[in-house]
């Protein structure tokens, strides 16, 4: 299992591990103490997707009490809003065994909802994407079109403060965060703004576009935003404070085979980039100066 390659995973957490696999027959314990594939883990492996490199994405059905909606690829967390069948729902169970979820009708819009994409975009690429908007360069190698769009949206971008300003007002309590970062970090952040920031700073309709930026209304002014996120942000927190409560976020491949808490651990230290989501947010609180 991927376990073994993150740091803190303790004795205990291999106990824990050891003793779940055994449960559910994945593996079994021999008369001299050794470990053998038992008859869950056998259905397992001989499936030729066990082998594969990448993960096969699956589709979990949608329900609404015996109403099936459609289907949606990896749903988000409990108490998160999905678009499907013409309407906006937000989930409220999620049975990862038969693949299905549970939802309510709520009013609202929102976009479809295709599932988180596994992938990670370094936090250099939207930095380097930041740097090519504010300066004036020109590079030869690009198409008449191309260049064209790129001086069309360092125009945009100046107007609207960008990048300089990461913090754009869109009219009235409306706003939406630049970060520049990676795609791990902005997930941190995107948790960090909902779990740990919300009732102080009085957001709603917050909505985004990963890694790119953050969208939503709030009760403060721009400078209180950078104060509360500056004072929250130097607050000591377990990184398991950024899952949402139930939430069993299965990403690596072989996720479902663990426990629940071990899930949710691993997530939490190895998924989330708190470092360069700190360092992100110091970079966005520099500008209340």
């Amino acid at each position: 299992m991927t376990l073994s390659y993150f740091r803190w995973v303790s004795q205990d957490d291999y106990r824990v591990l050891l003793r779940h696999l055994i449960k559910t027959d994945q593996i079994q314990l021999t008369e001299n103490g050794g470990l053998i594939v038992g008859l869950a883990g056998e259905r397992v492996t001989n499936n030729f997707k066990f082998y594969a490199v990448f993960q096969e994405n699956e589709e979990y059905s949608v329900h609404a009490e015996s109403e099936e909606l459609g289907t949606i690829v990896k749903p988000p967390p409990l108490g998160e809003k999905i678009a499907i069948a013409g309407h906006v729902w937000v989930v409220e169970e999620i049975d990862r065994r038969r693949r299905q979820v549970y939802v309510h009708q709520v009013k609202g819009r929102i976009p479809a909802y295709f599932g988180d994409v596994a992938g990670d975009i370094h936090p250099k690429v939207l930095q380097q994407m930041r740097k090519i908007l504010a300066e004036e360069r020109q590079y030869p190698y690009l198409m008449k079109n191309a260049a064209a769009r790129l001086s069309e949206t360092r125009a945009m971008a100046e107007a609207a403060g960008l990048p300089d300003k990461q913090l754009i007002n869109l009219g009235a309590n409306t706003y939406c965060l630049f970060p520049w970062t990676g795609s791990y970090a902005f997930l941190a952040l995107e948790r960090f703004l909902r779990l740990k920031c919300a009732s102080r700073l009085g957001l709603k309709n917050i909505d985004s576009v990963r890694p790119y930026y953050i969208q939503f209304s709030m009760d403060v002014s721009e400078g209180d935003f950078y104060q509360i996120l500056a004072e929250e942000a130097a607050k000591d927190f377990d990184p398991l404070d950024l899952l949402y409560p139930k939430e069993v976020p299965v990403f690596d491949k072989y996720d479902e085979y663990l426990p629940d808490d071990l899930v949710r651990k691993e997530f939490a230290y190895s998924v989330l980039d708190l470092t360069e989501m700190r360092r992100a947010i110091g970079e966005i609180t520099r500008q209340m100066a």
